[in-house]
């Protein structure tokens, strides 16, 4: 049995797309293994995952998205990467990393000397550079954001957090030691050179048109020159280039998506992804244990039947329901069913550029009146968490030791979810709205739970003065980005547990900031808090950007996600982590009993 109720993470920051009680049925993760089971081991595990992967590249605004991160936690290193418990722990197998100064903060550190991508090229200085070209925004385009009026950057990065505090890395081609040193300080530097965010600058290079030899000494030059015109075929690469066909019919050439990690992309087809062990992997501790890993997509709906069918050997539904629970309860013996808190909840956000449904303040306001969020908690969260509620606050979750605190201070932020349909029709009439407005809710075609919560928003809100048109969207993600291309979205955003990652989701112009919100007094807050090195000053500094948040009604929180797993009780090492990374953090470590 697994109870994350006693985190006690910081603050919830964000990190990435998506897309509880404690209880457990069946057998268990830590039931000893016969002997001779060693010898016994299945070769191949299967995990089911609700979407397709999108990309090589994850760190795009297009496609930062949890299910390239469950892919990334195989075939991706970095100095640091989420452990069970929600913290950061560092990776010593890549590489070590020492905090050396405070004024200017400076980190020194060191890659391994054995680290090689799985083509065999070291893993070195290069492929750092390109990393802070890449997520720094300082290789401006000379074009300005028609919505915010900033330049755009050659590169466009889901977030520039941290990076943008950075100066620029110096070294030579080939060296494996490298100091970041930061203009102010950043809350979250720890942080930075995780998981998925290096990626091989000799691919990129030849892709845009340089040579790779020297080390790359070619792109270390061009970005050490800010040589914009060199970098942009580069960069178009970066952006693009790793980017996966909608579904996954296929894997581009897998020779353009070497690994550095325990495991390698093989092949792929009809959204069915194959991982094998990368035989030129260094570690030992972080070593597969098992030959392939084969990620298969099915939807939430179906996983349960899949998991009992023993097409998958692990499911962790994105948004699991009363029925998901029910279901994985039933089967029995031959399946384990772990509970617990995650990090991920979900939200309405709205589109408030100029011109938008809801750019006037009172509209927005009257759509949070109307939505039935205590309503949702009793259909999809409660039956599966008891202790699941309402959730108030955007940077801490209801079951983190700060709430309560945060929430006391930020007044404006307090209710109890229950619809006010005569309220919202007060605002309506404020704002001057005579006719029904229309909106156009946007959510993922997959998903039944997401299509009920429209339902429930429609049935609610078309009472207020509302017109609302339900958009079932399969490539609803893509479409986050485009200004125009729906009035309100409901998705999930996955946490980290860091203090200052969210940045780019409020701030004006931020990579994250799908809506177009703008505020400077936000923006303002959000300057002193990525700033902010002591976690003691952080809980004023976000109680003040909490209330502001919800003053300006900057979209509608609904609730914490409960999270499940089920898998087969022949798998071994299995962990839920509550985080982002999601439960394929540790899964080099897994086996299978035959």
């Amino acid at each position: 049995m697994r109870n994350k109720r006693t985190m006690t993470l910081a603050a919830l920051s964000i990190g990435a797309l998506m897309l509880s009680a404690c209880g457990s049925a069946g057998g268990t993760a830590e039931t000893p293994a016969s002997e001779g089971a060693e010898e016994n081991l299945a070769s191949t595990i299967n995990i089911a995952i609700s979407q397709a992967p999108t990309a090589y590249n994850g760190q795009t605004a297009a496609t930062n998205a949890v299910y390239n991160t469950y892919v990334d936690n195989l075939t991706s290193s970095g100095f640091a990467a989420f452990a069970a418990n929600g913290n950061l722990e560092p990776n010593e197998e890549f590489g070590t990393y020492e905090k050396t100064s405070d004024d200017p903060l400076t980190v020194k550190y060191t890659i391994n000397e054995d680290a090689v991508w799985s083509d065999g090229t070291a893993i070195d200085y290069d492929d750092v550079l390109l990393t802070w070209a890449a997520m720094s925004g300082t290789h401006p385009t000379g074009e300005k954001d028609p919505d915010t009026g900033a330049e755009a950057d050659l590169f466009q990065a889901a977030s520039t957090n941290g990076f943008a505090s950075m100066k620029m890395i110096e070294g030579e081609p080939g060296s494996k030691e490298f100091e970041a040193v930061f203009d102010e300080p950043y809350a979250d530097w720890e942080a930075l050179f995780t998981t998925g965010v290096f990626l091989p600058a000799h691919i990129a290079a030849e892709q845009g048109g340089m040579s790779p030899e020297g080390d790359g000494a070619e792109l270390v030059e061009a970005i050490q020159a800010t040589d914009i015109e060199a970098l942009t075929p580069v960069a178009e690469f970066w952006n693009t280039g790793w980017n996966y066909e909608a579904d996954l019919p296929k894997l581009p050439d897998t020779a353009i998506l070497p690994s550095s990690g325990p495991y390698k992309l093989d092949n792929a087809t009809n959204g069915t992804l194959t991982l094998v062990k990368n035989d030129q992997y260094w570690g030992e501790e972080r070593a597969g244990k098992t030959d392939t890993i084969v990620f298969k997509t099915i939807v939430d709906e179906e996983a349960v039947q899949a998991l009992q069918n023993g097409d998958v050997d692990i499911i962790e539904p994105s948004s699991p329901t009363v029925d998901t629970k029910t279901a994985l309860e039933q089967i029995g013996e031959t399946v384990t069913v772990d509970t617990g808190q995650s990090l991920t909840f979900s939200h309405v956000d709205l589109d408030q550029r100029p011109g938008a449904v809801f750019e006037d303040l009172k509209v927005r306001q009257a759509f949070a009146k109307c939505i039935p969020r205590a309503d949702m908690v009793d259909k999809f969260v409660t039956p599966v968490d008891p202790e699941g509620t309402v959730m108030n606050l955007h940077e801490y979750q209801p079951a983190q030791e700060d709430y309560q605190t945060v929430l006391d201070g930020a007044e404006a932020a307090q209710g109890d979810g229950v619809a006010d349909i005569e309220g919202a029709k007060a605002l309506l009439e404020e704002a001057g709205k005579t006719e029904p407005v229309k909106v156009s809710m946007m959510f993922a075609s997959t998903s039944q739970l997401r299509a009920d919560q429209v339902a429930l928003v429609k049935d609610s809100c078309d009472q207020a003065g509302f017109e609302i048109t339900p958009q079932p969207e399969p490539e609803w993600s893509a479409k986050l980005s485009q200004p125009g291309a729906w009035d309100a979205v409901v998705f999930g955003w996955a946490g980290s547990g860091l203090v200052a990652s969210g940045q780019s989701i409020y701030i004006t112009g931020g990579e994250q900031n799908f809506g177009g919100y703008t505020d400077s007094e936000v923006d303002r807050l959000w300057d002193e808090i990525v700033t902010t090195t002591d976690s003691e000053e952080v809980i004023p500094l976000k109680t003040e950007l909490e209330q502001r948040l919800a003053e300006t009604q900057y979209n509608v929180v609904l609730y914490a996600n409960p999270n499940i797993a089920g898998y087969s009780s022949k798998l071994e090492g299995v962990e839920l982590n509550p985080t982002q990374t999601g439960i394929t953090w540790n899964a080099y470590s897994w086996t299978k009993q035959n």
